[in-house]
This record gives structure tokens, C-alpha cells and sequence, in this order.
């Protein structure tokens, strides 16, 4: 038994002894025929009119009221796609050098490493085959037109020539295009700067999160080398529940905390919402841009607890003393006679200012008469007996 439920229950037995000694004989028969038919459910009180009295009960009933919507919702820090590089060889090839490391900051454009592999000059040899194939089909293309026009030549070997002439500056320009995706300039080539390695350069400002190679291992084509992840565009993936999607609506602000970081709440504003369940969830995903994001502590996974602020909205709502915590559950006490309440489940929302909104699991008349003061005192007098059962 915890310290907590030894105080509501030394709490109880004290009222208990109050209203004992205001109790009347005629009202003991009474009592008795109460107690023994409110027994029958494990969710039934009897608290007497004295022990009203003492423990100040007071009566009212749900009523809506102006509270500031504050949604609440669990998600992760997430990066967009192309926040987020993957990088790898085009040719595979043996690494030559790593001039970075993990987790430093690296500017687009920046050398990652270094690869080396024979097939590369092989490639920059055909680029200047072609080239020179070029220059011989552009010179016999002048001459076949020459001859064409002063209509000495075959009009078939002029056509050849064009053809020719086509045929080999598309082969030039897809080698060209070939090698500058290689990282290898046409130019450098031309120049007769032949090499055998090629660089892996970073596509994105950023952090490098992952080096995937080492030095003398072979990189095969495709295979993930590196990643490089910009935390400056970092934003929330929040999910949030059926009943409460439809408050939401992009540029609704959203504070978060993160759960093993202490520190005033951050800030973010929705931009995206989610059209579809998450599974068998029942939830929804909300997408939150972070504003002036300067914390470089923030990283891709984490997880967040937020609050999404919806507004002002009339909710219906009880005084937050009326609810009480059971078993894991919420309950508030509703009055069925004049010493008889039940207890009725409740899932509670937004507190505001003494007020928390209520969502009844079962629907109740409007006018149900509910324990807004003192319902502690009733839960506690019902704990006494399931003590007294034990």
C-alpha cells in the first residue's frame, strides 16, 4: 500500500468519525439497506449525508468553456529528402583517401575521398579517340561539301560525311558528360592530364553523419560510401490522434520539449498535414517546420513531447478537482441518489485555468449531477472499503 493511499484513507476514516458522531439513530437502518445494495458494484460509493457535509462535496454539472486548445502529441525530429545525401561511386574502385571525418561540417562540393580504378583511363583514351574521330569527320565533311556544291562529288558521300560527323559529337558529348560525372574534366583531358582517380564530392552543405569505407577498401558501385545530413531544415513528424484531427490546420503554432534535454519549450509551426492513418493506429501525421533554428544539439531521431496550441475553443469541461485517478483511469462521481454515486470513466483534454475538458464514455443526461468539490473525499471513502474487503 502506497503512502498516498494511506493518507487518503486516514483522510476518509477521519470524516467517517465526524459524520459518525452526527449520525441519528433513524438513519442507521437506512444506511445499512444503502450500503448493502451500493456493495453489488465494484463502481458504486455510499457517502452519507454527514459525510457530505463534512468533506464540503459540491454538485454541478458539465459546462462548456473557453479554454486555449493545447493539443498534445509525441513525435520524432525528421529531415526531408533532400536534406539528406546518400553518396556513392558511380565506378567502382579502390580508396585512395578520406580527407574528412565523421561529423564535421563539409560545404557542397567539398572532396570526400578518393578512388582509384584502371577503367578510368581507359574511358579518358576513348574520350580522346572520339575527339580525334571528330576532327577527321568534320574535315572530310568540308571537303564532301565542297564537292557537293560545286557538283563534282557523290551526293551519297556527302550525306555519310553529315552523318558521320553527327554520329561522333554525340559520342564526344555523352564521354564528356560521362567524365564530368566521374568528377574528371574534359578539358584536363584534352590538355593530356590523364588519371586513374576520380573524386567523391559532397552534393549538400552539412554534417557527415556516416563513413561507410576505409582506406584500401574497394567501393563497389552503388554502395552507400557516406551521408550527409544539413540539421538546418530539421522538422517535427508529429502523430496525432483521430478525435483531435480536425483542429488542425497549417500555421498553428507548436511548442516541444525534448524528453532527456531541460530547457524552455521550442517552437515550430505546422506546415503539412497528414492524409492518411498510420496503420492500425488511428493516428495522423502532422508536419512542423522548426523557427529560427540555431540549436546544433538538435539531431535527425530524436523524440519530442509537443503541444500543438489550436485556439480558443469552447469544450466541455468540468473543475479539474473533479477528476480522479484510479487504476490508471479517470473517473468523476456521479450522483445517483442522495448517498449514492457512481463512478464514470472520463478521458480528460486540455486544463485551463481550474477547468480540464471531458469526453464522458458513456453519454449522460445534461443536466447529471457530478462531483465538482471533494471528490477525493468519495474516492478515498471507497478505497477504505476495498481495504476493509482485503
Amino acid at each position: 500500500m502506497t503512502a498516498y493511499t494511506i493518507r487518503i484513507i486516514t483522510l476518509c476514516s477521519l470524516i467517517s468519525l465526524a459524520a459518525c458522531s452526527e449520525k441519528t439513530p433513524a438513519e442507521e437502518p437506512e444506511a445499512l439497506a444503502i450500503e448493502a445494495s451500493a456493495s453489488a458494484s465494484p463502481f458504486v460509493v455510499t457517502f452519507s449525508e454527514a459525510q457530505q457535509k463534512v468533506g464540503n462535496i459540491e454538485l454541478g454539472t458539465i459546462e462548456n468553456k473557453p479554454l486555449s486548445a493545447r493539443i498534445t502529441a509525441n513525435g520524432q525530429l525528421q529531415l526531408p529528402p533532400q536534406n539528406k545525401a546518400s553518396i556513392n561511386p558511380l565506378m567502382g574502385g579502390v580508396v585512395r583517401s578520406i580527407p574528412v571525418k565523421e561529423g564535421e561540417y563539409v560545404k557542397n562540393g567539398k572532396v570526400l575521398a578518393t578512388i582509384q580504378n584502371p577503367e578510368l583511363i581507359k574511358l579518358q583514351e576513348e574520350y580522346l579517340t572520339t575527339r580525334n574521330q571528330l576532327r577527321f569527320a568534320e574535315q572530310d565533311y568540308e571537303r564532301q561539301r565542297t564537292l557537293n556544291e560545286e557538283q563534282v562529288g557523290s551526293r551519297k558521300r556527302f550525306e555519310q560525311a553529315e552523318s558521320d560527323v553527327k554520329v561522333q559529337r554525340a559520342r564526344l558529348k555523352a564521354l564528356a558528360t560521362h567524365l564530368a560525372a566521374m568528377g574528371i574534366s574534359p578539358k584536363n583531358v584534352e590538355a593530356g592530364q590523364i588519371t586513374s582517380t576520380m573524386a567523391i564530392t559532397a552534393p549538400i552543405s552539412g554534417y557527415v553523419r556516416v563513413i561507410d569505407v576505409n582506406m584500401g577498401s574497394y567501393a563497389q558501385p552503388g554502395q552507400q560510401m557516406f551521408e550527409i545530413v544539413d540539421n538546418h531544415h530539421l522538422h517535427l513528424e508529429l502523430s496525432v490522434f483521430e478525435r483531435d484531427f480536425s483542429r488542425m490546420k497549417e500555421g498553428q503554432k507548436v511548442l516541444f520539449t525534448l524528453p532527456n534535454v531541460a530547457g524552455e519549450p521550442l517552437e515550430a509551426e505546422i506546415f503539412a498535414l497528414g492524409r492518411a492513418f498510420e496503420g492500425d493506429s488511428r493516428m495522423v501525421t502532422v508536419h512542423a517546420e522548426l523557427e529560427n533554428n540555431k540549436n546544433t544539439n538538435l539531431l535527425p531521431g530524436m523524440y519530442v513531447n509537443a503541444q500543438i496550441l489550436a485556439g480558443k475553443q469552447e469544450l466541455p469541461s468540468l473543475p479539474e478537482e473533479s477528476v480522479v485517478r484510479y487504476k490508471g483511469k479517470h473517473y468523476v462521481f456521479v450522483k445517483e441518489g442522495p448517498t449514492i454515486f457512481r463512478m464514470q470513466e472520463v478521458e480528460t483534454g486540455i486544463a485551463e485555468g481550474g477547468y480540464t475538458e471531458v469526453s464522458l464514455t458513456k453519454e449522460l443526461p445534461a443536466s447529471t449531477q457530478i462531483v465538482t468539490k471533494g471528490a477525493y473525499y468519495v474516492l478515498a471513502e471507497k478505497m477504505k472499503s476495498e481495504v476493509a474487503e482485503d
